[in-house]
């Protein structure tokens, strides 16, 4: 089991409703809160260190080691961490050491809340210790071993802010794959195959496409079980998409890599989070219907 796993976003927006439709339930939370933030400060007494809260979370810190030039925290990044997790009687529940670190995505990964907001409290190359409040960890749903809204004790290390860019480069890398252009707005085609003699594609023409959209962890959300169609020039699809497959002649394959400015951008769509880089296989099987 991973040992953060939990249903993160969904648990701060059903958390928060709660709070809002019944009286009886915030004070009951609100009561457990306070609860714990006396045991949270008993052991920053016990201990002798001085903890910060956090206002917008009710999550108490401490920064362990600080980078003053470090990138800030921002959810058009993706978080490359390290951390322990434990109880506050110290019991481990997991880690991830820099050699086997993760990578966080603030709108796809499924972690729990608490994690999310103790990453925007550090900068790039910063490490901090964070006390959690139940309610933003496990809650009443925890992993095996440990009890029903224990307070969770996240040591987390941001080795890197991974800009989009990055994340292109990493999957070209991890794959070995041969760009074969580039534009200046960050788009990549790989050709998969080529057909040297077809024919090439000019504004106005009808085209007919193959394709699938992926993720860059190659999840689906797009299986494009019919083919599109769409004209060239006539802004049916997102730039990136047009701008890849004009670069293709009739019968190529290839992967296109789209950054979120020439897809979705910073507000996403239906299924697309905000600031998402794109893939799509695709291969051009007709022109004006040939």
């Amino acid at each position: 089991m991973n040992k953060l796993k939990i249903s993160g976003l969904i648990a701060v927006l059903a958390f928060s409703l709660t709070s809002c439709l019944n009286k009886f339930v915030e004070t009951d939370l609100d009561a457990l809160y306070q609860e714990e933030s006396t045991k949270i400060l008993q052991y920053g007494l016990d201990n002798g260190i001085t903890l910060t809260k956090d206002d917008k979370s009710g999550i108490y810190y401490r920064v362990l080691k600080t980078n003053a030039t470090g990138l800030l925290p921002s959810s058009a990044y993706e978080f490359h961490i390290a951390y322990s997790l434990k109880t506050l009687n110290g019991t481990l529940i997991g880690q991830k050491e820099a050699k086997d670190s993760v990578i966080v995505n603030y709108y796809l990964s499924n972690v729990f809340p608490g994690l999310i907001y103790s990453l925007f409290l550090l900068k790039e190359g910063e490490k901090g210790q964070f006390f959690i409040p139940s309610q933003l960890a496990y809650a009443e749903n925890p992993p095996s071993g440990v009890a029903k809204n224990e307070i969770i004790v996240a040591e987390i290390e941001v080795l890197d802010l991974m800009t989009e860019d990055e994340r292109i480069e990493s999957y070209i890398k991890k794959k070995n794959l041969k760009v074969s252009y580039k534009s200046d707005q960050g788009l990549r085609v790989i050709k998969l195959s080529e057909n040297p003699t077809a024919d090439t594609v000019k504004t106005g023409d009808l085209v007919q496409i193959k394709y699938k959209g992926m993720f860059l962890s190659e999840v689906a959300f797009d299986n494009g079980n019919t083919p599109f169609s769409f004209s060239i020039g006539s802004n049916s699809s997102i730039a990136g998409f047009e701008a890849g497959i004009v670069k293709l002649r009739k019968g190529e394959k290839a992967k296109l890599l789209i950054p979120s400015a020439l897809g979705y951008g910073s507000k996403g769509t239906t299924g697309i989070p905000p600031y998402s880089p794109l893939l799509f296989d695709v291969e051009l099987q007709k022109i004006n219907g040939n």
